[in-house]
């Protein structure tokens, strides 16, 4: 009986070793699968960033020109300009052409 236990020690250790062992290597392979995936989350967030970045900088261009004309006086002249490019408004007894033979 005592050959019975021993093997049943021996047995139940080679079971607890291999469940530990699985266990570890498990851990490991969750960890990588972490790291990588946090490594592809920060690339997406610094291309994110260089966008948002490049868009500061176009509007903080775009400020310091409005805030050029709002300074310079000259206003006026800037909102009809605005007035007939952008929303394509015109004077009462103005007649506007358009080419429509490039279509």
């Amino acid at each position: 009986m005592a050959k019975a236990e021993q093997k049943e020690k021996k047995q139940s250790r080679w079971v607890f070793r291999v469940i530990s062992r699985t266990a570890v290597i498990a851990a490991i392979v969750g960890c990588t699968v972490s790291v990588v995936s946090i490594q592809s989350s920060i690339a997406e967030k610094k291309t994110e960033l260089a966008q948002v970045q490049k868009q500061i900088d176009n509007l903080t261009a775009e400020n310091e020109d409005l805030e050029r004309i709002l300074d310079s006086g000259d206003i006026d002249s800037y909102m009809e300009r605005l007035a007939r490019e952008e929303y394509n408004y015109a004077y009462p007894d103005e007649f506007r052409f358009y080419d429509t033979s490039r279509n």
